[in-house]
């Protein structure tokens, strides 16, 4: 954080889309947590809303609670990740152990390391950054 209260982000977030799918509250803290970060989001509580989202319009990143991904039928969320193709896909967790030591790879590039919900923009922020350059960036 700066020194007026302001998350610090990857410059231009705003430029960037984000689709957030989760069917519980917790969607709202995330969205929160982006959208003061400076990024474009997008919310979606089912995975239909998300298939129509996904084919409506693109996306720099998709942020999915980890609890809803593991509770989705296997088909389902397969034609999910065929969907997405190669745009980033961060899982993150309102689960936190804090007496538990956490994984070294908090980046949420990989399904093995949800990030907590806390660290949401610092993980979107380290994704995007290493992200190729993508058509779906809007003007400034």
């Amino acid at each position: 954080m700066d020194r007026n209260n302001k998350v610090a982000t990857v410059a231009h977030a705003g430029q960037f889309k984000i689709l957030c799918i989760d069917n519980h509250a917790s969607s709202n803290f995330a969205c929160f947590l982006l959208r003061r970060g400076g990024y474009q989001v997008t919310c979606a509580g089912f995975l239909s809303d998300a298939f129509h989202l996904i084919q409506s319009s693109q996306f720099d990143l998709y942020l999915m609670n980890d609890e809803f991904a593991r509770s989705s039928t296997g088909d389902l969320f397969e034609k999910f990740l065929k969907a997405v193709g190669s745009t980033p896909l961060v899982f993150y967790s309102t689960v936190v152990y804090p007496f538990s030591s956490r994984s070294t790879d908090q980046s949420g590039s990989t399904t093995e390391t949800p990030v907590p919900l806390t660290e949401v923009v610092s993980a979107v922020d380290r994704v995007i950054e290493r992200a190729p350059a993508r058509v779906t960036r809007s003007a400034a």
